[in-house]
């Protein structure tokens, strides 16, 4: 077997081939993988947002109603930790004291994403307000909010005041 010029420049060339092409397979998948990764902290943090201010937000006269609905945003066991506090504690308090509360963000961020799982921290306003009273009292807490991809949809499936 004989080499020759023309016999090692097509090898090389075919070398090259391959590498080129393991290095734009690796180039696109970063790519694709970093372009999702930012559509998750984006759409990650609106329903972080969404989910906080439905969760925390409630009239005496409709608590019993309105806060059930959002537990189907909730997954696994914080779902039914928020079922066992808003049946037990929150409606009965708020029917009692008739308590009106206004929650509103005024400020998200991604602290953590995966693929599969995002964390962001949840700055929110909340008013309370009594029919009974008249009084209003206003308070602000930052959460830690962290999400689970379900599917194609996000689902809080922990929250904690930090």
């Amino acid at each position: 077997m004989k080499i020759n010029a023309r016999s090692i420049v097509i090898a090389a060339a075919g070398v090259l081939l391959v590498a080129a092409v393991v290095v734009g397979s690796l180039v696109a998948d970063r790519f694709w993988s970093d372009r999702t990764a930012e559509r998750n902290r984006t759409s990650a943090a609106a329903f972080a947002q969404d989910t906080v201010e439905d969760l925390f937000t409630y009239n005496y006269d409709s608590a019993e109603k309105e806060l059930p609905k959002v537990a189907d945003r909730l997954s696994g066991a914080y779902r039914d930790s928020y079922m066992q506090v808003i049946n037990e504690q929150a409606i009965p308090a708020a029917k009692e004291k008739k308590l009106n509360v206004q929650t509103i963000v005024q400020a998200t961020g991604v602290i953590d994403s995966t693929r599969d799982s995002v964390t962001v921290l949840v700055i929110a306003d909340q008013r309370f307000s009594s029919s009974d009273s008249g009084k209003e009292t206003l308070a602000s807490d930052r959460l830690q909010v962290k999400l689970t991809k379900h599917k194609d949809s996000w689902l809080v499936s922990d929250i904690k005041t930090i």
